[in-house]
């Protein structure tokens, strides 16, 4: 009785260890996707994985003050934007290198941004030319003498290894409320 009982619980520990699983809905969805206005959705994939050394060199750059290696990382054009642009948290939008370093001269001088870099994930949209890094920075700057402290996320189009255009969305850190 005893041996039947132990054959019968290696049988059903046997069985329940080896239930398959339908990966059959995990294996025909992309892991990611985009969707127009009209609701009509592109599939996305991982990318490049040096685009994340790409943006990390270009923050570095940014931290460090280097203009010159921010310029030489800027793309001129891309086939997916045109011209390089930056598309501002409070709706602003500089439209190449010239605008983007004016600016910069100007908030490094006023605020010192620092950033630090807490994710990044790079990914590329099926039938675009480019890949897209979307990454998340803490950026501690000097307001009138404080230190503030914001958490920025931004979208990254990057287009034969240079840095084409991207977006910033910025959130006052919590404990500033």
């Amino acid at each position: 009785m005893k041996n039947i009982f132990v054959f019968f619980t290696v049988i059903i520990m046997i069985f329940s260890c080896n239930t398959e699983i339908n990966n059959n809905l995990e294996e025909s969805r992309a892991p990611g996707f985009v969707r127009d206005a009209e609701g009509n959705q592109t599939n996305a994939y991982d990318a490049n994985p040096s685009n994340l050394d790409l943006w990390d060199e270009y923050i570095d750059a940014h931290n460090d003050r280097d203009f010159e290696t921010i310029i030489n990382m800027n793309a001129d054009s891309t086939k997916q934007f045109g011209s390089f642009k930056i598309y501002a948290p409070n709706g602003t939008v500089l439209n190449g290198t010239d605008e983007q370093i004016d600016f910069l001269k100007g908030w490094f001088e006023n605020e010192n941004p620092k950033w630090n870099t807490y994710f990044s994930y790079t990914n590329r949209v099926e039938g675009q030319p480019g890949e897209w890094v979307i990454t998340g920075s803490q950026v501690k700057k000097n307001v009138g003498g404080e230190e503030v402290v914001t958490w920025d996320i931004a979208d990254v189009y990057i287009e034969d290894g240079k840095i084409g255009a991207f977006w910033v969305w910025t959130r006052a850190d919590a404990s500033q409320d």
